[in-house]
């Protein structure tokens, strides 16, 4: 009797055993691989492309690099978009990205005008050279400037990190892909003119 309940309580015991060592092997698919846990949401990783263009990365246009060194990033009623100061040693342009209010928006890569001279109240038509820009649209917008923004880096002097400022803005386009961006900032207008950029022809590397 007492022989039986020995060999009774041995066959329990490895059953129990092979029970816990079952239910502690990893699940298992077709093929005997080990079922993969997904990530979090928030480990889930989007490659950002120049919409999304931040200080410090770095852009390739027209087989060249250029550094983002500063950024401006507009906010008009909800409508935002960016320009953003692209540098290659002497070779300075702004990357204006997404100003239409409808659409996905152009991306223009301009550089300062310094030649074409605002002093008051924008026309409706400005004649560069053998190019006539015409106004496309305007508005007023509010920018927070970070990092090296050029000549409008003064703006941010003795001010905290987060101020703002507030800009007008008039876009003209003309024949073709010329474009030409006007903004006032205070008193002051800079001229910006340049080409839109086929979707796909600059490349973005994400900053460190």
């Amino acid at each position: 009797m007492i022989l039986l309940l020995l060999i009774l309580l041995t066959v329990v015991g490895g059953v129990a055993a092979i029970s816990i060592v079952v239910k502690d092997r990893p699940k298992q698919v077709g093929g005997g691989r080990p079922q993969l846990s997904l990530p979090a949401a928030g480990d889930n990783l989007i490659e950002r492309t120049v919409r999304d263009l931040r200080v410090d990365d770095i852009l390739t246009i027209d087989g060249k690099d250029f550094l983002c060194e500063g950024l401006i990033a507009y906010d008009e009623d909800g409508h935002r978009w960016s320009a953003g100061r692209v540098v290659d040693n002497k070779d300075v342009r702004w990357l204006v990205i997404g100003i239409e209010r409808v659409g996905a928006g152009a991306t223009r890569l301009m550089t300062t005008d310094d030649t074409t001279t605002i002093t008051g109240y924008p026309p409706e038509a400005i004649v560069v050279g053998e190019v006539r820009y015409t106004l496309d649209k305007r508005g007023a917008a509010t920018c927070q400037l970070q990092g090296d923004v050029g000549p409008l880096g003064d703006l941010k002097k003795d001010r905290p990190g987060l101020h703002v400022e507030r800009c007008r803005w008039w876009l003209y386009s003309a024949p073709g892909d010329d474009t030409m961006l006007v903004e006032q900032w205070g008193s002051d207008y800079r001229v910006l003119r340049g080409k839109k950029q086929v979707e796909g022809t600059i490349e973005l590397m994400p900053g460190s």
